[in-house]
């Protein structure tokens, strides 16, 4: 119990300090990224995290829903990197591992799993939103709707190295003519939040530069 209460403290330290910290808006990038682009050997994916450190607010049905998202976020992440040479998914037990306790704060939290693992960044993914569609696939009440963060840091230094956003709520045809592109790969259909949870996902990996 007590080593994951330990493990559930540094993850949220580390997403407190993420969203303190980082700035998103639009489809891509939140925050400047350091130029010029600079490959990196290795980094590090944490598991995907939920937005719940910063409103106690929430209801508990939601709170559940965000640790859904958060957990299918982390799945999709895992198999999405899989074949990537030059990533290292870790789990929340490994982190627990490799940092038994918090020391030097959040940057050296982040600058110790660099270290450890070798690696000179860490991406991290909080889920702010993962609310499923009320309705089937072709008359829905209420559509999918989801939103989420990612920053990519250098270990040593805490530095943004790239960052982005995804926040969508799936819109009809009929109500943005303009989406016809994406109603169209979507088989006009209403999809589930896991379905558009993963789209932005994939989009936003392949958008990275530090991955390719």
């Amino acid at each position: 119990m007590q080593k994951l209460c330990s493990t559930i403290l540094i993850l949220s330290c580390v997403l407190l300090w993420l969203s303190s910290c980082s700035s998103f808006s639009g489809k891509g990038q939140g925050e400047a990224v350091e130029v010029p682009v600079e490959p990196l050997a290795c980094i590090v994916v944490l598991p995907a995290g939920t937005s719940l450190g910063k409103d106690d607010t929430i209801k508990f049905s939601d709170a559940k829903e965000l640790e859904d998202g958060a957990f299918f976020a982390t799945a999709v992440m895992s198999k999405e990197l899989a074949d990537n040479p030059k990533v290292r998914v870790i789990t929340s037990n490994q982190i627990t591992t490799l940092i038994p306790e918090i020391s030097g704060g959040i940057s050296g939290t982040v600058a110790m799993l660099g270290k450890k693992l070798n690696c000179e960044g860490v991406l991290m993914t909080t889920v702010g939103r993962f609310k499923q569609r009320e309705g089937g696939e072709y008359a829905s009440e209420s559509p999918a709707s989801a939103n989420f963060k990612m920053v990519l840091r250098r270990s040593s230094t805490g530095s943004v190295l790239w960052s982005a956003d995804f926040k969508e709520t799936q819109e009809s045809f009929l109500s943005n003519v303009l989406s016809f592109d994406k109603a169209q790969s979507r088989g006009f259909k209403w999809i589930s939040v896991e379905e558009l949870l993963e789209q932005g996902i994939k989009e936003r990996l392949a958008d990275c530069p530090y991955l390719n």
